[in-house]
């Protein structure tokens, strides 16, 4: 819930701080867009994690995975008022790793109960691929005809991908759902058509039904609502904006 009134407060100011009267020779036709940043998963930890010894060793992990690599494109054709349509794409990656986890569990016999323990190692790589289609809006500032407040928002589809290794095996995890994304940002213009930009953004999406393989077998799993992935998370990138036609 509060990823999603991130997201409707950035498109409403986005859009409000944009909606101003435009000057039809400052708005370009199309923009161009090319970012890369930090994202952070604002989705809660586990908190019941049975079985595990040095508990501390899952909870960097989990802090590992909240972090992650974030990079996105975006073209779009703008009209005279300042409003345009167009594209988005966007690749993040989170990956984290956990040497000499102790876990333990019972084996249970005809005569008695005894405890085992076992050491792994454990690691784990995230990946979304998301494309959408994008509406947005950009209003230039002062009368320099350099500075851009731009706002974006997206829905579409992500494709999930999860590599895992537990207890020396790999699990290869697969899935796909709807997404949204919002941004806010500003462009500077070094150039009458280049320049650089940065956006702050929030991404909404949740796996609710994997395919997990071991490269043996396959299984289907429906998620419910505690164990579903959330890929939702906030994101600040810098990168390049190419305009045309201004």
């Amino acid at each position: 819930m509060k990823q999603k009134i991130l997201i409707v407060t950035f498109l409403l100011v986005g859009v409000c701080a944009t909606l101003p009267a435009q000057v039809d020779n400052k708005i370009p036709r199309l923009r161009i867009s090319t970012s890369g940043g930090m994202g952070y998963l604002t989705a809660k930890g586990k908190e019941n994690m049975d079985g595990f010894i040095n508990k501390e060793k899952i909870n960097q992990l989990e802090d590992d995975l909240r972090w992650a690599t974030h990079l996105n494109g975006d073209i779009h054709y703008l009209f005279r008022w300042g409003l345009g349509i167009g594209a988005k794409y966007i690749f993040h990656k989170t990956s984290g790793k956990a040497e000499g986890v102790i876990t333990n569990y019972m084996e249970v016999s005809d005569y008695l109960q005894q405890p085992h323990y076992t050491v792994t190692d454990m690691s784990e790589k995230d990946y979304i691929n998301y494309l959408g289609l994008s509406l947005a809006a950009i209003s230039p500032i002062g009368n320099s005809e350099k500075l851009f407040l731009t706002s974006s928002y997206s829905a579409g589809y992500m494709r999930w991908r999860s590599e895992a290794s537990l207890f020396y095996q790999n699990l290869l995890t697969t899935g796909g759902n709807v997404a949204m994304n919002a941004e806010i940002g500003l462009d500077y213009l070094f150039h009458p058509n280049l320049g650089i930009g940065a956006n702050l953004g929030a991404f909404l999406g949740y796996i609710n039904k994997t395919k997990i393989t071991d490269g043996i077998t396959t299984q289907e799993q429906k998620l419910d609502k505690e164990s579903r992935y959330n890929a939702s998370n906030i994101h600040l990138t810098l990168g390049l904006r190419y305009y045309l036609n201004r």
